[in-house]
């Protein structure tokens, strides 16, 4: 059974704490893999915007991409040798109701599957091109498109991080609400193929990963039949009482560990749900829960990923700037987002330096 972290004030202390500590992690930690060098060449980014919010209920996330598109992102990215050479804009587009297609209460079918048709169509283009896709959501339920761009271009040897408070792997017939964003799993993983009923919008998805080649971290909000589906196909997952016991530290080697076949670590496809964290690092979000990742526990998985070499794209997703008490939750909540998706291009919590830039002498 999953265990599920249950979040007290003493922690909730630690973490407001922890949100203006500068812990560098990397300092403490280093894998000792032959084949896993840390990657200094430069790379390219392609930023795909995804303004999309109906694989869920709440208006807001389609806006995501235009907050966390920032001169701070950009700039950085840039001085980290990663520039974003190219930026994709991918809009819903509007299905007239009677076109629509609904199974039980999972609504928006077709609306969902045209944009991740496009967008796995985007993902295969810049990995063939020789760009790091990086999916600025939107809501969670493009992880059907980005993640089965990755395995399309890459070939279905890919392992696939789900940093999320939530496991995402109900079906069209398990899901309580109905929302998408809570199923992309399922339509992903070849063991779950079965349990997927006929969807004439998603014909064209077809499974591309084994569950053998996922890991979940910072789990702490499953439905039942998400824990039955998790623990049948044994897919590795750290719950945040896990993280707790064991360190995030600990948590990346074993993840790292796991990936690895045959001394060879797999092409990585990472996908962020930015309630992972904590809300007190990200309150403008759809599904907050207590008890969640702090940002350097999530800067430190960015870090430990991109030593590795092996990052194949990156999803950051479920930004909502419509959800907030005041602008500061907003504010809060893209410098928690646009931080962690540094992080998997190197920036650590001191910062960036551009290449050759050196602070003048004054004259005396």
């Amino acid at each position: 059974m999953i265990s599920i972290y249950r979040v007290d004030s003493k922690f909730l202390a630690h973490i407001k704490w922890a949100f203006f500590a500068t812990t560098n992690y990397s300092k403490s930690f280093k894998f000792n893999y032959s084949k896993m060098i840390h990657n200094k060449t430069k790379k390219t980014v392609s930023l795909i915007n995804a303004k999309f919010s109906r694989g869920q209920g709440k208006p807001g996330t389609e806006l995501g991409p235009s907050f966390l598109k920032t001169k701070f992102l950009l700039s950085n990215l840039e001085n980290l040798n990663c520039p974003a050479i190219e930026s994709v804009e991918l809009e819903e587009e509007k299905v007239p109701s009677h076109e629509e297609e609904q199974f039980l209460h999972n609504r928006n079918l077709r609306s969902i599957s045209q944009i991740n048709k496009k967008l796995s169509n985007s993902v295969q283009e810049a990995i063939k091109d020789g760009h790091v896709p990086v999916l600025l959501g939107g809501d969670h339920s493009l992880a059907i498109g980005s993640v089965h761009g990755t395995a399309n271009a890459l070939g279905s040897h890919i392992g696939l991080i789900w940093v999320d408070a939530h496991a995402d792997i109900n079906t069209p017939l398990t899901s309580v609400t109905g929302n998408l964003h809570g199923q992309p799993v399922s339509f992903l993983l070849y063991e779950l193929d079965k349990y997927l009923p006929k969807l004439e919008a998603f014909s064209w998805v077809k499974p591309c990963l084994s569950a053998r080649n996922m890991v979940y971290i910072g789990l702490r909000d499953l439905d039942p039949e998400e824990t039955i589906l998790v623990e049948k196909y044994k897919i590795k997952a750290y719950s945040m009482s896990d993280i707790q016991r064991l360190g995030i530290k600990q948590v990346l080697k074993e993840t790292i560990d796991y990936l690895t076949i045959d001394g060879e670590l797999m092409p990585l496809h990472v996908s962020v749900d930015i309630d992972s964290l904590d809300p007190w690092y990200a309150p403008s979000t759809g599904t907050p829960v207590l008890g969640g990742l702090s940002l350097p526990e999530l800067m430190y998985i960015g870090n430990k990923i991109h030593e590795t070499g092996k990052l194949s794209a990156l999803d950051l997703v479920e930004v909502n700037p419509l959800l907030k008490n005041n602008d500061h939750d907003v504010e809060k909540t893209v410098f928690s987002a646009s931080r962690a998706i540094l992080s998997f291009f190197g920036y650590k919590t001191l910062g960036t330096k551009k290449d050759g830039h050196q602070v003048p002498l004054a004259k005396k």
